[in-house]
C-alpha cells in the first residue's frame, strides 16, 4: 500500500463544460499520462514545457507518441487551440501561452526525441475517434450548453419580479 503512495502520479487532466468531462469522455484519443519523471531528459526545459502546457488540456504525452513532422504539425494546431482558449475561454477555459522562445525550445525537445517516421502506427479506421464520434460529441456537447443557456436565461429574478 505504501509502495502505490510513493509512485510517481501521472500527469492528467480533466475538463468539465457543461457538465461533461472533455477529457473523459475522449479517453481513447488522448495520451495516455505520463509521469514527469518517465520523460526523456525529464529535468530539461523542453520537458519542463511539455509538462506546464499541454497538461492545461489533456494528459501529459510522450514525445516519442509521434514523428517530429507530426509534432510540428500538431504543435501549431494546439498552439491555435490554445490561443482561442487563452482568448475567448473555451471547453478548457483560460490556458496560458506558449512564447515564440518557447514553442522553438518545445518543438526541438519534440524533435530530439521523436518516434521515428516507421514506428508510429496510423489509429484504424475501425477504433474510435473516427469524425462521426467527433462531431456527435460535439453536438451533444453543444446541446447541453444550449439548454444550460436556455434554462439560466429564463430564471425570474426575485428583484426583478413586478412589486
Amino acid at each position: 500500500m505504501l509502495l502505490a503512495l510513493l509512485l510517481p502520479l501521472p500527469a492528467a487532466a480533466g475538463h468539465t463544460w457543461a457538465g461533461v468531462d472533455i477529457c473523459a469522455a475522449n479517453r481513447q484519443t488522448l495520451p495516455p499520462g505520463l509521469s514527469p519523471g518517465q520523460l526523456p531528459e525529464p529535468r530539461s526545459e523542453g520537458a519542463r514545457l511539455l509538462q506546464s502546457y499541454c497538461t492545461q488540456c489533456h494528459n501529459l504525452p510522450g514525445p516519442d507518441r509521434h514523428s517530429a513532422i507530426e509534432w510540428r504539425e500538431l504543435t501549431g494546431q494546439m498552439s491555435l487551440r490554445m490561443e482561442v482558449s487563452h482568448r475567448f475561454g473555451g471547453l478548457h477555459g483560460k490556458v496560458d501561452v506558449m512564447t515564440p522562445e518557447e514553442k522553438t525550445v518545445l518543438l526541438a525537445y519534440l524533435g530530439r526525441n521523436a518516434a521515428s517516421p516507421a514506428s508510429v502506427r496510423p489509429v484504424p479506421s475501425g477504433e474510435p475517434g473516427n469524425l462521426w464520434q467527433a462531431l456527435g460529441l460535439f453536438l451533444l456537447l453543444t446541446l447541453v450548453g444550449l439548454v444550460r443557456w436556455w434554462r439560466n436565461s429564463n430564471r425570474r429574478c426575485p428583484s426583478c419580479a413586478p412589486r
